[in-house]
């Protein structure tokens, strides 16, 4: 079997560049179609996509001509604009394939990023995913710009030019039916572009009664070009919030508002008295009374300037004629109603967070107006298809057309819910989807999507031009084969496809389906009949999901570690069927539980799958929020695997030997990349499965087997090594105890932040001590949480108030009591401690104090105080070198 040029090399750093690049590019990238959450980014997409796909030209000229040319695509410019530099990656590919051009499945194909890529190379590609509103995403990516994205004579795109066409003829109908919910103002009838929003609760003092408005911030405007913000304004019955220029004079913080948080534990207090509202009572009184809403403040754009004020009287009245304009918006003749009452699945109040205030439905996410606005834009859309019919255009195009309007309502939806909050920096919405859930907003904006302003109605149609442009470049005259399917039960025939690629979901990472929703309900109303079989059920269908679902065990929709994972195998088992025998089969997976890397190991087993190579590579933006930050990574880790050939066992000597040869080996590459940390950590996870997945299994000399856990601790153990022989040398390395190796390898990987309780039992196991002990008090590590949500925060000096060391102490207690005798001043006892211990004159000690410091931040306090330690090195060794006396037992 010929070796793919993946299973080779990469150029890696060029790649990772443009991949954590393109994660800030907007114009034109396909996320700006419509959300999808974890994309990967396309240059890394590309990379492995065309290195799976080549073999390995087995000699050094050709090789580095072929990275060359990988390197030279992989900035998003020259893939979506410069059809000529793609050239040679196309030619390379119809040169390794002469039969035929080579067949291509994601089965998890989500947002499109992989099988579009396969498409830009020319291969013959298949997308597959069981989410409906995936599906249309990727039809609106891969098929839609592949038949209809033709250059024509004049060297313009007739459909982008019928959609802009369509979409003007659906905001000039759909504005007369929002008039009067919206109304002008002034003598320009100038239109208000954005609104103000804020949730009120009456005071919990009865004696004060006053309603209290909910806000986060008083900041309106805090740009470079304007500052705004709102006052209390306290009347008898309530308070008020008055605009004022600037930031306040008088001292107070305009950042914060009459609501704080801790976490996800809210307070709300009334500015008046000092009452406040805790976080149980104010969920319990938004449960049986929901809360009030205040209109505050608008904003209009007048010759492209900017200027906010308070609301009219005839702007706020109009607010409640949208409400019973509601009522009377007809049913779609499929039975559906005009506004999407469908409820919220309620056991994922994790991911949908309004639940636990009482926003059980879908509709209850927007206020009545915005409600309006969207059901009137997604009626228009049906109408502008039956227009366009009535036009005579054939209906395959119609349709297309009418699925992209459908797309930009969705944009308008993500942008106009009771969700989106406000960015005073920028001075623009932030979307319903910060995160990869909805969470509580307490004041948020509306948007009127047909006045000129942020994320309207125009905005949503240019975005997506832009993308259906980047997506024809990419595919036109190569359309993708687009289908829903369950990855479970794929529809194709054994050895199928030449190479399937895949990025599977991760455990409970992203909750697809739930998520989704927010997008189906509306999709169902614009477009629904244009796609039946996709909207048969009132949500997405979530029976078969890949994923893994922490409802309560009590629900229909709970899903298991142990049910995930028999999911996952059974897809990795459809994978590695319709695969050919001579296939590849990359997959991209990131977690930091050690536990679903063991899985998965197990699983690509399972499947008859050997791991032959690993690549680690950026997949992340950098400061990305997610809702589950301990489960995601800033590195991905390609595995790319073959079917297995032979079966054999491996003796566990000669594995740990072939392993740490292995990782010295690929380590050195990864250190090129500058990874570094839980990054670093992971990604040396790839090279351990291409050893370990050699093997049927893994036996000592005594017949006993050797489990996955134990070889995946193994693996651990040796990057720790390594990672701590690059931070302080050899020798230093043997000086040092399991105790302390073990601080520094956790200092240098997470820093100080808290890690989930499974990684800080796995990083023990891989040094061989008790995470119960270290957590004692004044011990090393901190146990923060409870239940499901305890985690661990390593201690530093200041933590640990009382260390008394034994006859051979850990050198970390060592350094963090001479830490403390430093900083008070006390050096005779610090004299005496160094002397007594060794660690005076023990190169280790010191390699260890200057290798904590440097991987703690500038400001950090240990590191100040490891600064002033380390600075007095020479003279702390004389004297300790001179002392005579001991610390043995020494409670200091």
């Amino acid at each position: 079997m010929k070796r793919a040029l993946i299973e080779e090399e990469l150029p890696l750093a060029e790649v990772n560049v443009q991949s954590g690049r393109e994660k800030h590019l907007r114009h034109g990238n396909i996320s700006t179609m419509h959300l999808w959450w974890a994309r990967r980014p396309l240059a890394m997409a590309r990379a492995v996509v065309f290195a799976s796909l080549v073999p390995d030209p087995d000699d050094e000229v050709t090789r580095k001509g072929l990275l060359q040319a990988i390197a030279h695509t992989a900035s998003f410019e020259a893939a979506n604009q410069d059809r000529g530099r793609m050239a040679p990656l196309r030619e390379a590919l119809n040169k390794a394939w002469p039969g035929g051009r080579p067949k291509v499945l994601d089965c998890f194909a989500g947002g499109g990023a992989i099988p579009l890529e396969a498409s830009r190379l020319g291969c013959d590609v298949t997308a597959t995913d069981i989410n409906p509103v995936a599906h249309l995403i990727q039809r609106c990516v891969l098929e839609y710009p592949a038949l209809y994205g033709d250059v024509d004579e004049q060297g313009a795109r007739p459909f982008v030019d019928d959609l802009t066409h369509w979409a003007e003829w659906m905001k000039e109908r759909a504005d007369k039916q929002l008039a009067e919910v919206f109304p002008r103002s002034g003598t320009d009838d100038a239109r208000v572009a954005v609104y103000f929003w804020a949730r009120t609760i009456p005071c919990p003092d009865t004696s004060c009664g006053r309603i209290i408005p909910i806000i986060s911030s008083r900041k309106l405007a805090d740009s470079s070009r304007r500052k705004v913000r709102v006052d209390y304004d306290v009347l008898p019955h309530r308070v008020e919030l008055r605009l004022a220029e600037g930031a306040p004079n008088d001292g107070t913080d305009w950042s914060k508002g009459t609501k704080t948080s801790r976490g996800s534990v809210v307070t709300v207090s009334c500015p008046v008295c000092p009452a406040s509202w805790p976080d149980k009572e104010l969920r319990g009184y938004a449960r049986e009374n929901g809360f009030g809403r205040y209109l505050y403040a608008v904003m209009e754009i007048r010759n492209g300037i900017r200027s906010y004020r308070e609301p009219t009287k005839e702007e706020i009245d109009a607010v409640d004629t949208a409400a019973p304009r509601l009522e009377e918006l007809d049913e779609y003749p499929e039975g559906t109603t005009a506004v999407p009452d469908e409820l919220v699945v309620k056991s994922q109040y994790r991911t949908l967070r309004p639940l636990t205030y009482g926003i059980d439905t879908w509709m209850a996410m927007f206020t009545p107006r915005q409600c309006y606005t969207l059901a009137v834009m997604a009626q228009t859309v049906r109408v502008a298809h039956q227009e366009m019919l009535n036009e005579g255009m054939a209906s395959d195009r119609a349709k297309a057309l009418a699925t992209y309007l459908g797309l930009a309502v969705d944009r308008v939806a993500d942008y106009n819910s009771s969700f989106t909050s406000w960015r005073p920096t920028v001075e623009a919405p932030r979307g319903t989807f910060p995160q990869q859930s909805i969470r509580m907003a307490w004041d948020f904006t509306e948007i009127d999507p047909m006045a000129d302003g942020p994320s309207n109605w125009d905005g949503a149609i240019d975005w997506i031009c832009k993308a259906f442009v980047h997506c024809a470049n990419a595919t036109v005259g190569n359309p993708s084969h687009v289908l829903r399917a369950n990855a479970q039960e794929l529809p194709f025939v054994d050895g199928e496809f030449d190479a399937v690629i895949i990025d599977p979901p991760y455990y409970d990472a992203f909750q697809y389906g739930d998520l989704s929703d927010f997008f189906y309900v509306w999709l169902k109303r614009s477009i629904g009949h244009l796609y039946p079989d996709l909207f048969l059920t009132p949500l997405t269908p979530k029976q078969a999901e890949v994923i893994e679902n922490r409802a309560d065990k009590k629900s229909p929709e709970y899903i298991s570690h142990e049910e995930f994972e028999w999911r996952l195998q059974n897809a990795l088992n459809q994978v590695a069927r319709v695969v050919k025998d001579d296939g590849i089969v990359s997959v991209v997976f990131a977690h930091t539980d050690v536990n679903a890397w063991e899985r998965l190991l197990k699983a690509l087993r399972g499947a008859g799958l050997v791991v032959t190579t690993s690549w680690p590579m950026q997949s992340e933006r950098e400061g990305r929020t997610t809702a589950n930050v301990g489960s995601v990574l800033g590195s991905s880790v390609v595995l790319v695997c073959r079917k297995v050939k032979t079966h054999k066992d491996g003796f566990y000597d000669d594995v740990v030997r072939e392993l740490e040869a292995r990782l010295e080996q690929r380590l050195a590459t990864f250190e090129e990349m500058q990874l570094s940390g839980a990054d670093y950590f992971v990604s040396a996870i790839g090279p351990a499965f291409e050893v370990f997945a050699q093997y049927s299994r893994v036996v000592r000399l005594s017949g006993e087997e050797v489990d996955v856990a134990q070889l995946m601790v193994l693996a651990r153990q040796a990057v720790a090594r390594h990672a701590m022989r690059r931070l302080l040398g050899g020798e230093q390395l043997v000086a040092l105890d399991s105790r302390s190796l073990f601080y520094l390898t956790w200092r240098w990987a997470y820093d100080g932040i808290a890690i989930p309780a499974d990684e800080a039992y796995m990083l023990c196991r891989a040094f061989e001590i008790d995470l119960e002990e270290l957590t004692r008090p004044y011990g090393l590590v901190q146990k923060q949480g409870t239940g499901k949500d305890v985690s661990y925060r390593l201690a530093g000096p200041d933590d640990r108030k009382k260390i008394v060391l034994g006859p051979a102490p850990a050198l970390v207690d060592v350094l963090h009591l001479a830490a403390q005798l430093h900083d008070l001043g006390r050096r005779n006892e610090l004299v005496e401690l160094l002397s007594a211990t060794g660690a005076g004159n023990e190169p280790g000690f010191w390699a260890m104090v200057s290798a904590i410091t440097e991987a703690l931040p500038e400001g950090e306090r240990e590191r100040t105080l490891l600064l002033g330690l380390g600075g007095n090195r020479e003279g702390l060794s004389e004297a300790a070198a001179k002392h005579v006396g001991t610390s043995e037992n020494r409670l200091f």
